[in-house]
């Protein structure tokens, strides 16, 4: 990812900060996680589909660095505002006093190689432009052998490294044992070194450039001055060169600068002229101060000018290079929001039932699911005979039958099992898309629960109503649970059952049907003896059963009150005993009603008849095996009493680990 040379330094300082600062004395815990959530929010709000490391970095860095900054000076000096502070490794002091030193050092010389004398073969004079020469073929070849075993710049970070701050010690490990704001700097600028090398060099890179142009400038500058109080004397003097030999050396010295500027080179007979320093000064010496300070400015002065000018373009088009992925982003990495679509490739009414399950953490996280094939999808969920679609082929599929994860709610979480093992690098997001997913489930369960004990509560007190007006008051009690329950359980509501009184009670008792021989209410032959005696009551139950799973609402309801709301009547003429038999009707009725409605959908058609056998046998024998507790329970307790609801988490839960005992085994919710 490519930032600018601001958005770098302050993501490093933010890390540097975030590393040294463990005790959160700066920045506290609370506002780093309050700079992740406003960091996501800004990036959800630019509509950013998915929100990962590089969207949130920025944002979040900024907020940190300004939490920082207003309290800590020195931390506030790395994080100038645009425009202003230091730049990034080269004091501002050695960008501009350095060229100035190298032209007062070139002002100051008094001689190439003499006071009062310019020797053709000055000795300085040659080195200085072998020295500049040497370094153009030594550009030009860096330049054409690109190095990639190492980042640009990376010779320059030893070399130059007290030049980057006037605090050399704040650099490696010299912030180890000082106080807080030194070893932020010390991290902020190991960190800083190692990104931004290659800005450095160009930096580097511009400022020496500068310095030779200056310092060539400085010499030609001082032989011009010189020459107004001085008088020259050209010439040369050699113990193993001749005239010719010198004429030669001095032809291809000046060649560029002849051929340019169109001025006469030097005879050999001038040349000769001038052995031994023998030649005139004057208008003549002119002439070569003049070829000296042309040489100067053509080989030197403006080559590197052009050169820094070069670096300096570079520089500012410079961008630094961060890797989201990187192990520095781990921490971060971790604690972001997640961002999860998962497709959707089975029957379209189990489908249904997990489009609408979404949720989000209260971390940011989301889970989405989708069944449109053009939308993009993280992993795939197939549980359909036939293949994905083309577009979800390269995401990871779960390998999950519906019976393993959707059957029923308590059988969920082993969907985030295999989401895991399928996207490890959504690990922590999904961990807490889990907890929020199990705590909505145990929050539903717990209003179920709630609405179920209240129903019942309300029922323990129509014993003091007339049989005709108890029964009345009971189909509109098992209404309003039906509707409570479907409200809390997203379905659709169910339509009003309007049922006259009975003509005659006797012929609208339901049929005796035999309960399931394989459900055992809580494996006791007790509970199996009770199950047995309370079986004129099955039938009805079944059918709510099977309606509620497979035909809808308005059958389920309509199939249990037109079987028992007679019964109530007859129930009610017993006095105390028929008061019995009303609570443990009442509790098997609200019992069924939430094991169907919580599972509607889920159940394919097929199975549908069993399973409401089955749970027609569990909830008549688990209500008998408990209808001691539950009466003592709901006479002895309040409104809002909790110990109804405990004891009527216990049944019902012991009805579901009995009915997906072989899947629901690893994902036991915990009891509240």
């Amino acid at each position: 990812m490519r930032v600018t040379e601001p958005q770098l330094r302050t993501v490093l300082l933010a890390q540097a900060i975030e590393h040294a600062d463990a005790g959160h004395t700066l920045v506290s815990a609370v506002e780093l996680q309050e700079a992740t959530r406003h960091a996501v929010a800004a990036a959800r709000a630019r509509s950013v589909p998915r929100v990962g490391v590089a969207e949130v970095m920025l944002d979040r860095a900024t907020t940190i660095a300004q939490h920082a900054s207003g309290r800590d000076s020195t931390v506030a000096a790395l994080n100038p505002q645009p425009g202003h502070g230091e730049r990034g490794g080269l004091a501002p002091w050695v960008a501009r006093g350095l060229p100035l030193a190298a032209l007062l050092l070139g002002l100051a010389i008094d001689r190439i190689s003499n006071a009062h004398r310019v020797d053709l073969l000055s000795p300085p004079l040659l080195t200085v432009l072998a020295w500049n020469v040497a370094a153009y073929l030594l550009i030009a070849w860096r330049a054409g052998r690109r190095s990639v075993s190492s980042p640009p710049g990376a010779w320059l970070q030893q070399a130059l490294r007290p030049l980057g701050h006037p605090l050399g010690d704040f650099f490696g490990q010299a912030g180890r044992g000082r106080g807080l704001s030194a070893r932020i700097a010390a991290d902020f600028h190991r960190r800083w070194w190692a990104h931004a090398g290659d800005l450095l060099q160009q930096r580097t890179a511009c400022v020496l450039h500068l310095c030779a142009a200056a310092w060539g400038a400085g010499i030609a500058l001082s032989l011009l001055l010189r020459g107004l109080v001085v008088r020259y004397q050209f010439g040369w003097e050699s113990t193993f060169l001749d005239a010719a030999q010198v004429h030669a050396i001095v032809s291809v010295l000046f060649a560029p600068l002849t051929l340019l500027t169109g001025l006469t080179p030097f005879t050999l007979q001038e040349i000769a002229a001038t052995q031994n320093f023998a030649g005139e000064s004057g208008m003549g010496g002119s002439r070569w101060v003049g070829m000296y300070v042309g040489l100067l400015l053509l080989a030197v002065v403006l080559p590197r000018l052009a050169l820094a000018a070069w670096a300096r373009w570079r520089e500012h088009r410079w961008q630094g290079h961060i890797d989201p992925q990187g192990p520095a982003f781990d921490a971060l990495r971790a604690s972001l929001p997640g961002d999860l679509v998962i497709g959707l490739h089975g029957p379209q009414g189990e489908v249904q039932v997990l489009l609408g399950a979404g949720l989000q953490t209260p971390q940011g996280d989301r889970l989405g699911f989708a069944e449109d094939p053009a939308q993009p999808v993280d992993a795939v969920l197939a549980w359909a005979a036939s293949p994905p679609p083309p577009a979800w082929q390269a995401a990871p599929r779960l390998a999950l039958r519906w019976d393993d994860f959707g059957a029923s709610w308590v059988l969920e979480p082993a969907l985030f099992d295999s989401l895991d093992a399928a996207l490890p690098a959504h690990h922590h997001a999904l961990a807490r898309l889990r907890a929020a997913w199990v705590e909505r489930n145990e929050q539903r369960f717990g209003q179920a629960l709630q609405a179920l004990a209240q129903h019942l509560q309300a029922c323990a007190a129509l014993h003091s109503l007339a049989p005709e007006a108890a029964a009345a008051q009971y189909a509109q009690r098992v209404q309003t649970l039906e509707a409570t329950l479907r409200t809390l359980h997203g379905a659709p509501a169910a339509p009003l059952q309007r049922l006259a009184p009975p003509a005659d009670p006797a012929q609208r008792l339901p049929l005796v049907r035999r309960a399931d021989s394989t459900a055992l209410a809580v494996g006791t032959s007790a509970g199996a003896a009770a199950g047995a005696a309370a079986g004129a009551k099955a039938g009805a139950l079944i059918d709510v059963g099977t309606g509620g799973l497979t035909l809808g609402a308005g059958t389920a309801l309509g199939a249990l009150l037109g079987g028992t709301t007679a019964w109530v009547v007859r129930a009610l003429q017993k006095k105390d005993e028929g008061r019995q038999d009303l609570l443990h009707h009442a509790a098997e009725v609200a019992c069924t009603h939430y094991l169907v409605i919580a599972h509607q959908q889920r159940v394919p058609p097929d199975e549908a008849m069993q399973l409401a056998s089955r749970w027609a046998a569990e909830v008549t024998g688990t209500v008998a095996a408990h209808g001691a507790a539950l009466a003592s329970a709901l006479k002895n307790g309040a409104p809002g009493d909790e110990a109804v609801q405990t004891l009527l988490r216990t049944m019902l839960m012991g009805i579901l680990q009995r009915s997906f005992a072989d899947r629901a085994a690893a994902h036991r919710p915990t009891s509240a």
